[in-house]
C-alpha cells in the first residue's frame, strides 16, 4: 500500500512541475526595449543634440537641434540585435542599418568601424513640442 501512495505522489509531483514550467504568453516583442524617447547630446562646440522616439507601432521621430532642423519620421523594425530606420522622404525613402543594445537607461547604437553614439532614455514629453 505504501508503494502504491508513494507512486501515486510521484506522479502528481511530476505533473505539478510540468504545469509550472510551461510556457509563457507574456514574452515581449523583439525590439520593445527600445520603445520611448530617447537624447543623445554630443561634446562638440555648440548645441548637437538628438532626440528619438520609438513608439509600440513600429514609427519614430529624430529631432536634430530642434531649432535648426525639422523632424524627420518613419518605421522601424528590430531583427536580433540589428536596428533598421525607414526614413520617409518626400518621395522616397532611405533605411539605415545599426547595431543596438539597450542596457537600463542607455541605448547604444553602432556603426560600422565607429564607437558607440550612447543615448540615454528621456521623457516623452521631452520630444513631443518639436513633433
Amino acid at each position: 500500500m505504501k508503494k502504491y501512495i508513494y507512486s501515486l505522489m510521484a506522479i502528481l509531483l511530476a505533473l505539478l512541475t510540468v504545469g509550472f514550467t510551461a510556457c509563457s504568453d507574456d514574452d515581449e516583442p523583439e525590439g520593445s526595449d527600445i520603445v520611448g524617447t530617447w537624447s543623445y547630446v554630443a561634446d562638440l562646440p555648440g548645441d548637437f543634440a538628438i532626440l528619438l522616439q520609438f513608439t509600440k507601432d513600429g514609427k519614430f521621430h529624430e529631432v536634430i537641434n530642434s531649432t535648426l532642423v525639422s523632424p524627420s519620421h518613419g518605421t522601424y523594425t528590430v531583427s536580433g540585435h540589428k536596428l533598421y530606420l525607414t526614413y520617409i522622404l518626400e518621395n522616397d525613402t532611405a533605411t539605415v542599418e545599426y547595431d543596438y543594445s539597450v542596457q537600463g537607461d542607455k541605448l547604444m547604437l553602432y556603426v560600422e568601424g565607429q564607437g558607440p553614439t550612447t543615448f540615454t532614455r528621456v521623457s516623452d514629453s521631452v520630444i513631443e513640442p518639436y513633433l
